[in-house]
């Protein structure tokens, strides 16, 4: 799609009564917004200025109409705007985390690899937990422990990345630091 045709066509299109904003999509927009060349926000549900809107763009691009109710009650849209899109008319659209419930997560990534061995094993031991076997009077006993993950629901998103709730980074931030390991941060937002 050619921005510079779209940013001709929204010159029209803010014309329209109840367009609120209209925006172009960035390359990182979800599945709710593939195919879709231009967002077009309104107050209200009105056939009319949907009409009016496809009139204007006469096939030329793909328009999705949406309204502010729908913007608040799909997150989906909400992650397709967020960081990339271009607003070619009118207000950014403010979404709370209170509307949404969004979660204030951290992206742990960390790296073993200037580590020895032994530390290494004990940091993923502390991490994930293991399984320790004995023999005691003549029994095998095989008795397993749980690390910090499992305990704080933690998420494994790859080697070295973990996922969790911003209040308890700061356990898995201890062990990475007990045990050496170079680590970074990232907050985000989930929902």
């Amino acid at each position: 799609m050619d921005f510079k045709l779209a940013a001709e066509l929204t010159r029209e299109i803010k014309k329209v009564k109840g367009v609120i904003s209209v925006m172009y999509p960035g390359a990182a927009a979800s599945k709710t917004l593939t195919g879709t060349d231009l967002l077009v926000i309104y107050s209200v549900k009105s056939e009319h200025s949907f009409q009016r809107v496809n009139d204007i763009v006469a096939g030329k691009i793909q328009v999705k109409h949406i309204t502010l109710d729908e913007l608040g009650n799909n997150p989906e849209f909400n992650a397709a705007l967020s960081g990339e899109g271009v607003l070619l008319h009118g207000k950014a659209v403010n979404i709370t985390a209170e509307e949404m419930q969004l979660k204030s997560r951290v992206i742990l990534t960390y790296d073993t690899t200037k580590m020895n061995q032994n530390d290494r094993n004990k940091l993923n031991r502390a991490l994930y937990g293991g399984i320790s076997t004995y023999r005691k009077k003549g029994e095998r006993i095989v008795k397993e422990y749980p690390g910090i993950i499992s305990k704080i629901n933690a998420q494994k998103l790859g080697k070295g990345v973990l996922m969790v709730d911003r209040f308890n980074a700061s356990l898995i931030i201890q062990i990475l630091n007990t045990f050496k390991a170079q680590w970074k941060e990232i907050p985000v937002w989930t929902y």
